[in-house]
């Protein structure tokens, strides 16, 4: 058999995988223990067989023998029946499964795909308690030897010593025991060295007699051996009981007191009197040691449990927080779906509406008019699907000049309807407010955010409050955040007159997943996002709060350098106001897999003057162009297609015709891209004539710089 690390607990793997195996080295090396690989059952029986195993990390799904059998066959042989066996399962784990885990031994169950953490801390506890386990048993053996060891000395001694002596045959002269002997008619005691050392007494200063040794006894503990003197005199039997010893330095010794009683009185028997007996000799082992031993051990055990009790909630709360994280990404995916499938029927609705207003005669009053709401009730609709995709993630956001009152005079229809009737908007936002830089989208969201949250903490309603004003923070500002660097900021304020937090919940209010909602009502990113949002602005985000008087969030975000703000949800100008620049007859080769947006997108450049050419896919796409060779002038193409995506198709355009222009054109910007020097013009859906004239200027190289629409972006392209 392997010699045993003493400091060090052997640890077992188990798996037919050798790729697991060294996954479970990796996340257990950390632990500092020894650690074994086996391949296979055969190998496991073999390493148990030679080694002293404190922890067996079993796979349930082995060619050989599965780990039920394996765990069995371990249970069967004497030396493992305690050796802890934590089962790993890559399949769903069924209660029937449980049970028989259980049944075959495990003391744990840790599913695939494995949370190196949890692992660590599974495998630390069993193998810390096995080590616990192995020192105490030494620890006892040693005992268990010096006390045989004391044992045969007082039998031998015994045997040897005279009649005279026989008030010592239970004494020892050396270790933690010493012997004593009382004469209760004259209360004389006698003590041997060992006696004075268990006591801590000074033998040439302290002369024992049983009034004198009675105040280093503990009061309880004196009754009882009292007790059992008299318990003992019908047979002149013996006693044994623990007793504490108080010291006089303070210290508080455990012992075994074993001692033989004497009695005498009259040939009539037992009068069952103190008074009756006539010695009483004994022997004292100091047992503190073992005591302090075993308190320790019971100690480790509750800290034991009360560690897997919070590993066990901390366990919890983790799969809580996943659950909510992957619920929101779910959501945010089925948003931002929902979103791009919106915008191909707003591009199809904005540009059959721009066309037909061109057919309208000017003095069509009332058309015109059901034409132009018609036009701005698709234009909400595109500022809605804008709003999800940032919702989603799935926009490419960027900062920009904002006019925060124009920002939330926009929104405040949406607010309204998320406070719902109990709640009262107050606005105190100056029309010369100056202007941010700032993500408007995410700055929408925030606020957003910011309302849903006063409103849960006003149950009972209220009133919500979002005041602005302008702030130039100086060196030492004590009123500005200690963060936020010296310059001109604005200071956006949103006020409840809600429940409030006490300090302890205002400390963690901006910690990730920390919510005091219940479960499903809140995943605790509200406030960390807004606060993401203000400091890679350039700016801070600060919370007050005071339980009963309402919560106020201040977001300092820095001042744009443009003068003039640009303004959120304006509506984009009509065609009369966007002059549509003089161009070329071209052939576009349009690609979408959306009929009607591509009919709607060959209807737009057909008015321009421009021979359109449609295909429904990337393959028909390249088909087209194998057959029509150079005659295409530019190609637009949408990017979210079945079969061959339109950054695909890109990119096999580059490789035939490398100087055709392309433009992409999309309402989705989930987008992945490898670095490559190679840009290409993005035109968002839904676009309008204006934007679509840009956009070809731009990837034809001509008319770029003024020509350009605002959601005309570069992009790189896979190279």
């Amino acid at each position: 058999m392997l010699v045993q690390d003493p400091d060090r607990v052997n640890i077992l793997l188990v798996d037919d995988q050798p790729a697991k195996l060294l996954s479970y080295e990796v996340i257990l090396s950390e632990l500092g223990e020894n650690l074994l690989r086996a391949n296979s059952a055969r190998e496991a029986l073999e390493h148990l067989l030679k080694t002293e195993v404190g922890v067996i990390l079993l796979d349930v799904s082995m060619p050989e023998l599965d780990g039920f059998e394996l765990a069995t066959m371990i249970r069967e042989h004497p030396r493992f029946q305690k050796t802890a066996i934590i089962f790993v399962s890559a399949i769903q784990i069924t209660e029937f499964d449980s049970l028989r885990g259980y049944e075959a031994g495990a003391v744990d169950y840790v599913p695939v795909p494995v949370v190196p953490e949890v692992l660590r801390a599974k495998v630390r506890i069993f193998a810390e308690l096995y080590r616990k386990t192995r020192q105490l048993e030494r620890l006892n053996a040693e005992l268990e030897q010096r006390v045989a060891e004391r044992t045969a000395a007082l039998e031998a001694s015994a045997a040897r010593l005279q009649e005279s002596e026989q008030r010592r045959t239970l004494a020892l002269a050396a270790g933690q025991m010493g012997s004593w002997d009382w004469d209760p008619r004259t209360g004389e005691v006698a003590w041997d060295a060992g006696q004075f050392r268990i006591f801590g007494l000074d033998p040439a200063k302290f002369r024992p007699t049983f009034e004198a040794v009675r105040p280093f006894i503990q009061p309880d503990d004196l009754s009882r051996v009292e007790a059992l003197i008299v318990a003992g005199l019908p047979s002149s039997g013996t006693f044994q009981t623990e007793v504490r010893v108080l010291r006089p330095d303070g210290d508080v010794r455990w012992c075994i007191c074993a001692g033989a009683v004497t009695g005498g009185g009259d040939a009539g028997g037992w009068s069952g009197r103190l008074a009756d007996v006539v010695r009483v000799s004994g022997v004292t082992i100091d047992i503190t040691e073992r005591k302090r031993a075993e308190d320790a051990l019971q100690q480790l055990n509750e800290e034991l449990e009360h560690r897997i009790e919070e590993r066990t909630r901390e366990r919890e709360v983790a799969l809580a927080q996943l659950f909510e994280a992957q619920k929101i990404d779910t959501i945010g995916q089925l948003t931002g779906g929902v979103a791009h499938d919106f915008n191909n029927l707003l591009m199809a609705v904005l540009g059959s509406l721009e066309l037909l207003k061109k057919r309208i005669p000017v003095d069509d009053a009332r058309s015109r008019r059901l034409l132009d709401n018609a036009v701005q009730g698709a234009e909400r609709g595109a500022a809605l699907t804008q709003r999800l995709l940032a919702f989603a993630r799935r926009q490419e956001l960027k900062p920009e000049t904002v006019d925060v009152s124009k920002l939330i005079s926009g929104m405040e229809d949406l607010l309204s309807r998320a406070l719902g009737p109990a709640v009262m908007l107050n606005k105190h936002l100056p029309q010369d407010l100056p202007a941010v830089s700032v993500d408007s989208n995410q700055l929408e969201l925030a606020i957003l955010n910011l309302a849903v949250n006063a409103r849960d903490a006003m149950p009972l309603g209220g009133s919500l409050s979002i005041s602005g004003r302008e702030h130039s923070v100086s060196q030492g500002d004590a009123e500005a955040p200690r963060e936020l660097p010296p310059g001109l900021y604005v200071r956006l304020e949103v006020g409840d007159t809600g429940l409030g937090m006490d300090e302890a919940t205002l400390a963690r209010a901006t910690e990730p997943f920390f919510t005091t909602k219940g479960p499903g009502k809140g995943t605790g990113l509200g406030l960390s996002m807004v606060q993401g949002l203000a400091v890679q602005s350039g700016g801070a985000m600060t919370v007050t709060s005071q339980p009963g008087q309402g919560t106020t969030i201040a977001l300092w975000l820095p001042q744009a350098e443009f003068a003039e703000a640009k303004a959120v949800g304006q509506a984009p100008s009509t065609p009369e106001q966007d002059s549509v620049p003089a161009h070329p007859e071209l052939t576009v080769l349009v690609v979408d897999d959306d009929m009607l947006v591509a009919a709607g997108t060959a209807a737009m450049l057909e008015d321009l003057g421009h021979r359109v050419v449609e295909a429904n896919s990337g393959a028909q796409a390249l088909e087209a162009l194998r057959g029509l060779g150079q005659a295409i002038d530019v190609v637009i193409t949408d990017h979210a297609m079945p079969g061959m995506t339109g950054l695909e198709l890109v990119q096999h355009i580059q490789e035939s015709h490398p100087t055709l222009p392309v433009i992409l054109a999309s309402g989705y910007a989930e987008i992945e891209y490898t670095a490559g020097p190679v840009l290409v013009p993005r035109l968002a859906k839904p676009f309008r004539q204006s934007e679509l004239v840009a956009a070809i200027a731009a990837a034809r190289g001509t008319g770029a710089g003024s020509g350009l629409a605002s959601n005309v972006v570069p992009l790189p392209l896979h190279a």
